[in-house]
């Protein structure tokens, strides 16, 4: 109407109008950049260039990561809830401050080589550093799945673009000069591919197949046990693995085939492999080649020099490096000594029965949170994070779990994300800033410790 007062109409977004839901968390970066930047670094956390000095960027990147996020670790430990961080704080103390000191006593290692001989445990450290890197990136966890799932895949298909490309010259007889592309006389050639990503991928395959059996993710996992056993080799590695795809296929089932089949794998198993001794017994050390021999070896030097001492099997005696003034080779007099390759005998041999216990029970609760948040939300993804965990738990007999820690630490990072995201945005506590997307608008919100106010960008 003609002088009538107008009034001026304010609409509330979407985010005020919902004020009692909880706000959809966005991400930090767009998904593109997102992809990159988790494309560069899980490898990096997960160690898979850690131990492949052939390929020097990488390798020399992975090397100086635990310093590299050790920033990021530490605002992690002060400002992101976690799960168990007093355990794996101790546990790091405990191989980071008083094995060294040990060493140093029972080995003579001076102060500088006993520090240095504590870098292969830094890599536990990932779990807080890692766990900040997807706070401040706040991707989607459809989209973290995505990427660490493209990576497993992009894992087979390099290991088999490389062995269809790759000219015998490539290969080595000598692990000091290459341990990616072998040539052995028990095995072959073969390339000892980081798997952590591949195995991820079976995992998920099979807990997907369970779910809702199709034809893809069953193709899926028999593809890549094949090239495991064509390209792979890695025996030990393998075996787990297909004991850990066929738990993953057990547990599924429903209660009363898991009894039928659990018994009968009870009878069949010790029968079968009762057998395979009696008509191959002999031929089983030629199979194993001369890592049966070297793991023998290790195993007795190990146990004799640990000896009838108490303090010695309760705390450990430490370790040396290659570059130590006094090395293990030089106090054994065996270059043939390998103690990542002793399992439990070689983890008492550096931290002793105290630190054994430790990191296995910090191992057996990542498990057993992992499988309780699987069982939660039935995701197979959450499954694989799991069966990883179990898979590292079953390759402990031959494998030493301070060989790579970085992978259990990337594990139990990403789980924990991804369990905050299944119940709430994901937040630093005390004062920051969280992306929240609406529509059409923006808003960031910066939270407090107890209140949060929201300013329209």
């Amino acid at each position: 109407m003609p002088g009538a007062q107008r009034r001026l109409v304010m609409p509330l977004h979407r985010a005020e109008r919902m004020s009692t839901s909880p706000p959809l968390v966005g991400e930090r970066f767009p998904p593109v950049m997102t992809w990159m930047v988790l494309l560069v670094v899980l490898p990096l956390f997960g160690q898979c260039f850690y131990y492949l000095a052939e390929l020097p960027p990488p390798y020399i990147l992975s090397k100086a990561w635990p310093v590299l996020m050790a920033p990021v670790a530490i605002w992690a430990i002060a400002r992101v809830p976690l799960p168990a961080k007093g355990g794996y704080v101790a546990l790091m103390a405990y191989m980071m401050g008083l094995t060294p000191l040990i060493s140093m006593i029972k080995l003579g290692n001076g102060l500088f080589d006993a520090l240095t001989t504590t870098v292969k445990v830094w890599p536990f450290s990932y779990y807080f550093a890692l766990a900040g890197v997807l706070v401040w990136l706040n991707p989607e966890p459809g989209r973290l799945r995505r990427i660490v799932l493209a990576l497993g895949y992009g894992t087979f298909g390099a290991m088999l673009l490389l062995w269809m490309v790759a000219p015998a010259s490539w290969y080595t007889s000598d692990p000091s000069k290459g341990k990616l592309m072998l040539y052995e006389l028990e095995r072959g050639y073969r390339i000892y591919m980081p798997m952590f990503f591949g195995v991820i991928v079976l995992f998920f395959l099979t807990r997907t197949f369970m779910r809702r059996p199709s034809f893809w993710p069953a193709v899926g996992v028999l593809v890549g046990i094949a090239l495991e056993f064509y390209i792979y080799k890695q025996r030990a590695s393998i075996g787990a693995a297909l004991a850990v795809v066929g738990w993953g296929v057990l547990a599924s089932l429903p209660a009363r085939w898991r009894r039928i089949l659990a018994a009968t794998a009870a009878i069949v198993v010790p029968a079968v492999a009762v057998l395979v001794l009696l008509l191959f017994a002999d031929k089983v050390e030629t199979w194993l080649g001369g890592s049966l021999s070297v793991r023998q070896n290790s195993f007795a030097l190990a146990t004799g020099y640990l000896g009838s001492d108490v303090m010695n099997w309760l705390f450990g005696v430490g370790a040396t490096t290659r570059f130590s003034t006094v090395t293990l080779a030089d106090i054994f007099g065996n270059a043939q000594f390998y103690i990542a390759d002793i399992g439990w005998v070689g983890v008492v041999f550096e931290y002793g029965l105290v630190g054994a216990l430790m990191l296995f029970g910090l191992h057996v609760w990542g498990y057993v949170e992992l499988r309780r948040l699987a069982r939660r939300n039935g995701d197979p993804f959450a499954h694989a994070l799991a069966d990883y965990v179990l898979f590292l738990i079953v390759t402990s007999a031959v494998y030493s779990l301070v060989f790579t820690p970085g992978e259990f630490a990337t594990v139990m990072a990403l789980a924990a994300y991804l369990g905050h995201r299944a119940g709430r945005p994901v937040a630093p506590q005390g004062t920051g800033h969280v992306f929240i997307r609406t529509a059409p608008r923006r808003i960031i919100g910066k939270r407090h410790a107890a209140t949060a106010q929201a300013t329209v960008l």
